[in-house]
């Protein structure tokens, strides 16, 4: 992980417009990304949130602790456990 101040990324803004151009492209995706997530926890179920993320992130799913990832969908462990069971039982 890599941190830089805000005065620097300023700085670095106004040197490079290309960054500049990268940084409004990635605050784009986080942001597009984040309301997705919000939209999902209000309107789906354990399930249909469980199977986005597992088609959207197959690389990642075996790296991340249930804890998180529990927490990152807004389901207890108990419930993830309960999804993965039934999921993996067809």
């Amino acid at each position: 992980m890599v941190r830089i101040s805000l005065k620097d990324l300023e700085e670095c803004f106004k040197d490079f417009p290309e960054m500049e151009r990268f940084g409004r492209m990635l605050i784009s995706t986080y942001f597009l990304e984040q309301s997705e997530r919000i939209i999902s926890l209000q309107f789906n179920s354990a399930k249909e949130r469980y199977s986005f993320f597992e088609q959207t992130s197959k690389k990642k799913l075996p790296r991340i602790p249930l804890g998180m990832l529990a927490s990152h969908l807004g389901m207890t462990q108990e419930t993830l456990s309960r999804v993965r069971s039934a999921k993996n039982a067809f």
